[in-house]
């Protein structure tokens, strides 16, 4: 008994050893022939390497193909030979048995992070037997469908180690929840950037970027802030405006023509503090991706970039925070579970310390300053709030509700007062600005089925600024004969609000297509300008002035796109959005087609041609070089029709090894009903409205992006080049002659580099160099008509001047280029291990280390000399703003 049981072991062994043989292919073939019969090719391979085949003949009768393969291990020429047939093998011992595979079969579910539950965005999964993949979309879910039963499956995501599964025979939909593990030895790091080097070759996008928390935080920036806008003005195309500010005017478009949006919902101020810091905190921020071509058919409103960040979900199993002291703000976070493994939190609080770091100076100056009777009032201080819960029915219904809050006060004015020099006054000039953003949405997510997913979503927005000034005079003792008090009060407000609903569908019904359709609407009201001024005194009778506008709009959305692979070399991406948008009892109608097109050159080089349509039908009045809160947020009218633009990209992209990626991207760019102001509006009456202020016309933007990364290793970065142009032509404007925009900056070079010395020092350094803006600048001066005998009344009102002078002569609207600008931010952090997986986390940074203060303004001023000092020597002085910067944080994370 017991030798046929060892003999029947032996035989199982043995049988076990020749599939293995198989299966580690060890055996190669070499075969080079032309419209030949599929079965003779079999006979070939089988002679060449001992394999048996096993088949039905009708499955491959009359196929023939042209196959050539060199010592090519035997598996990796199957899959080579079949893949365009509907035909799959599996192994049995010696034996590769064929079959008919006229069934698909679909792969779909959600990847999360193992730790905290959360969905990962934009994971990859790819099969590397058909060579198919997708991405996960912002709620972690993908599908997948496949005509082949033998798929070999790869779900990654950066910062996480890879997971991979083989489905020999896979003959029904399967559904997986797939748990990645972050890797925190992990020394392969992305500084800039989450989008895999497979999916830059293979996908159709152009211009596009994803960037996780991590990336943001390791581009220094200044007073050591983590900025979602500066991290992105290091992107070819995408200028920064003034230094140091979140502006970003990319590929020759203006600064309201960016679509900002979190969890979806659009939001309207990004900035706090005039710009030096944005309205998005990073610790809140889970991941963004970022478009500057080819946009998606589910993107629009905005002429020139789309920014969509999505926020933490929050950690379903255990508690964990974060605290942050930095030199001008704190952060604190935390997340948990609420109900562990259904429902989660995640809430973020930043507060700036700017009130706090000037009341010292403040006070000292009021001290020296309360002997001449005067006393400064001055503070500033910025809240940002998020907020979100998600909750889980089950692995295929979800809702979560979040919120952000962001706030800004700004305090100012000044006090003069007796000092018992017998008389009694007291005088006070206050003015208040308040500013900031609510933004709000629940949204429900919900699988139909393995092909078919929904996600709809209720929001509010709300965008307000509101100033007040008040000067209150009061003179002589309360009660006296001689008391007189006056009052003179003025305010105005403005914002935006919208309310909106949208739904969206994913629909896989084909493993070649991947449609995606939606609709939403949205109910504007447009606050332009509320003003109140009252005045009150002994004599006067209360004279309230008020002035209130309010615009009311409706916009409907409609969209369906199509990502489509017409075989392994060819993919395009091709949608439509209709727009409709009602104002002042007009409606305005859009089409707007896109498409992109991925042509595989080799499997590591490929090329994409894409187009695309884009309308705006609200838009930013603002005069000054940066973002303010009175900037006015208003609609299209009759007056002026819908912004549109027109781009058109082509470009090339090639993967070395997985270890540096290189893109070179060529753009065309036109727009129309582009508004600007008129020369000379600054001399126009205070009652005009700001429609008669302004004109349209058109623009156009062209140049090169060309990127090069460096993707694995201890070091790791990237260095972008952009070569631009930006030109307008505006009736009114210039003569009417075309001319060159604010920011038509010729050439920007940016190099960032991340140097993980080991697992405790990390260096980070970036450097950019950028051709100066460009300025309006009077270079000669006339006289006016005052001397020259026509009537006074046909004069127009102009500024005091000196005689001797003359007023200023603009030739051309943006004559004159600031010198270049270059700056070189250096960052360290410095990680120290505490106990229980806990961690302190230095950061010391300085911003502008050679102090080189990059010119912003030009100033123009006069001596004067001669005879009576009657002769003006001109002289011009450029003016910079930010010298070097150090700064430093410390964050704890437990």
């Amino acid at each position: 008994m017991q030798f046929y049981i060892k003999l029947l072991c032996l035989l199982l062994f043995l049988s076990f050893m020749e599939g293995k043989a198989a299966e580690e292919s060890n055996l190669v073939v070499t075969v080079d022939v032309k419209q030949k019969n599929l079965s003779d090719i079999l006979t070939e391979v089988a002679r060449q390497t001992g394999i048996n085949f096993i088949y039905d003949s009708s499955i491959i009768a009359g196929i023939r193909l042209d196959f050539k393969a060199y010592q090519e291990p035997l598996l990796q020429c199957m899959k080579r030979l079949i893949k365009d047939i509907p035909i799959t093998y599996y192994l049995s011992g010696n034996n590769i048995i064929l079959k008919r595979a006229n069934e698909k079969v679909t792969i779909s579910g959600f990847i999360r992070d193992k730790n905290t539950l959360e969905y990962l965005v934009g994971a990859s999964v790819y099969d590397h037997y058909s060579r198919r993949g997708t991405t996960t979309n912002e709620n972690g879910f993908f599908s997948l469908t496949l005509s082949s039963k033998v798929v070999e499956l790869e779900i990654s995501y950066v910062g996480y180690r890879a997971f991979k599964h083989t489905f020999m025979e896979l003959d029904k939909d399967t559904v997986m929840r797939v748990s990645l593990i972050a890797d925190r030895q992990l020394k392969e790091v992305v500084i800039v950037g989450t989008q895999s080097s497979k999916e830059l070759i293979s996908g159709t996008q152009m211009g596009t970027l994803s960037m996780t928390q991590k990336s943001i935080k390791n581009i220094p920036t200044i007073f050591g802030e983590a900025d979602v806008v500066k991290a992105l003005q290091t992107q070819p195309g995408v200028m920064a405006g003034v230094e140091g500010f979140s502006g970003m005017y990319v590929r020759g478009g203006n600064g309201d023509d960016n679509l900002y949006l979190i969890d979806g919902v659009p939001v309207y101020q990004v900035s706090h503090l005039g710009g030096l810091f944005s309205a998005f905190n990073a610790e809140a921020v889970e991941k963004v991706d970022f478009f500057k071509s080819a946009f998606p058919a589910r993107y629009g409103g905005r002429l020139s970039s789309v920014v969509d960040i999505r926020t933490k979900d929050g950690n379903m199993k255990e508690f964990h925070g974060s605290a942050m002291l930095g030199l001008t703000s704190g952060n604190l976070n935390l997340s948990g579970p609420i109900i562990k493994d259904r429902t989660s939190f995640n809430i973020s609080l930043r507060r700036s310390w700017l009130d706090v770091l000037s009341a010292p100076a403040i006070a000292i100056y009021n001290k020296v300053r309360e002997k001449e009777g005067e006393k400064m009032i001055g503070r500033y201080a910025f809240t940002d709030l998020n907020f979100k819960v998600n909750h889980f029915f089950s692995e295929k219904s979800r809702v979560y509700v979040s919120l952000y809050l962001g706030q800004d006060f700004l305090k100012g004015g000044n006090v003069e007062f007796s000092k018992g020099d017998g008389m009694s006054y007291e005088n006070k000039d206050i003015g208040r600005l308040r500013w900031g953003n609510v933004v709000t949405s629940a949204g429900w997510s919900y699988i139909i089925n393995n092909k078919i997913y929904i996600h709809n979503q209720f929001s509010y927005s709300r965008y307000r600024s509101s100033l007040k000034r008040t000067i209150n005079e009061i003179s002589g003792e309360k009660g006296s004969v001689d008391y007189s008090e006056s009052l003179s009060e003025s305010s105005s407000i403005n914002g935006i609000e919208d309310l909106g609903v949208r739904s969206s569908w994913d629909y896989l019904p084909l493993p070649e297509h991947h449609v995606r359709f939606g609709t939403s609407y949205f109910y504007h009201r447009f606050k332009p300008e509320y003003v109140r001024e009252k005045r009150v005194g002994d004599i006067e009778k209360p004279n309230p002035v008020n002035r209130n506008e309010m615009l009311l709009a409706h916009e409907f959305d409609l969209y369906i796109e199509d990502d489509w692979s017409l075989g392994r070399a060819t993919r395009l991406n091709a949608g439509l959005r209709l727009g409709l948008f009602n104002v002042q009892k007009k409606s305005f109608v859009s089409l707007d087609p896109r498409l992109s097109a991925r042509f595989l050159l080799y499997p590591d080089f490929s090329f994409k041609f894409s187009y695309a349509r884009m309308n705006q039908y609200v838009h930013q009045i603002n005069e000054s070089y940066i973002s303010l809160p009175t900037d006015l947020w208003l609609p299209v009218s009759r007056d002026f029709k819908p912004l549109t633009s027109d781009q058109v990209s082509a470009g090339f992209y090639y993967n070395l090894r997985d270890l540096y990626s290189f893109s070179v991207e060529g753009y065309y760019k036109w727009m129309n009903h582009i508004l600007d102001y008129k020369d000379g509006y600054n001399f126009l009456p205070s009652f005009i409205g700001w429609e008669e202020k302004l004109v349209s016309g058109k623009g156009w933007a062209y140049g090169l992006d060309l990127i090069v990364r460096k993707n694995e290793g201890n070091i790791t970065g990237w260095m972008g080049y952009g070569l631009m142009w930006a030109d307008r032509q505006i009736p009114g404007v210039n003569g009417g002659i075309r001319f060159p925009a604010k920011y038509d900056n010729r050439h920007k070079l940016n190099i960032v580099i991340d140097w993980k010395i080991n697992k405790k020092i990390e260096l980070t350094g970036s450097w950019v160099y950028m051709t100066g803006n460009r300025i309006t600048l009077a270079l000669e001066n006339y006289q006016d008509l005052k001397n020259s005998g026509i009537i006074n009344e046909k004069i127009p009102n102009l500024p005091s001047y000196w005689e001797s002078v003359g007023l200023n002569y603009y030739a051309n609207r943006n004559n004159f280029r600031l010198p270049a600008y270059h700056r070189l931010d250096l960052g360290i952090n410095i990680y120290s291990p505490k106990k229980r997986g806990r961690m302190g986390i230095w950061n010391i940074s300085i911003y502008n280390v050679y102090s080189y203060m990059s010119p912003i303004a030009i100033r123009k001023w006069y001596q004067f000399g001669g005879y009576n000092y009657s002769k003006a020597y001109c002289s011009f002085q450029t003016l910079g703003l930010l010298p070097v910067i150090p700064s430093f944080s410390y964050t704890y994370k437990f």
